[in-house]
């Protein structure tokens, strides 16, 4: 699914519709991955940081939960609960911040891994 350039919604709100009514339809079940941010990015035909944003808007729906190994969906009707402010509003923001953060890290740790293993395989070259 490419992002339409007729829809006057910008495309991470595009392609966080699609994963909204992927998840409120099951297609994408409660615990299972969403798919990785490069995943994403190629399935929709959008930046990484595009996807990012999407991702992050149904965060704060409570659509998703971001952990250092992925994104994965959560049980819409519970979602509705975790996207209400409770009486620890602030540390609730905090805590999907943290999240947020966490899922950023993770994708820096990939692509200096990605760089490294490229650099080292030049130098062997170069030797």
């Amino acid at each position: 699914m490419t992002i339409a350039e007729d829809d006057p919604r910008q495309p991470y709100e595009q392609a966080a519709a699609t994963l909204r009514r992927e998840i409120r339809e099951g297609v994408i079940k409660p615990g299972h991955k969403v798919g990785s941010v490069r995943d994403l990015a190629s399935r929709f035909s959008i930046s990484p940081t595009t996807v990012q944003k999407a991702l992050t808007v149904l965060r704060d729906e409570g659509l998703l939960m971001t952990t250092g190994r992925g994104n994965y969906a959560r049980d819409p009707k519970q979602a509705a609960d975790a996207a209400k402010p409770a009486s620890g509003a602030d540390l609730s923001g905090v805590l999907r911040q943290l999240e947020h953060v966490t899922s950023q890290l993770s994708e820096l740790r990939d692509r200096v891994e990605r760089l490294e293993a490229g650099h080292s395989g030049r130098a062997d070259k170069d030797q």
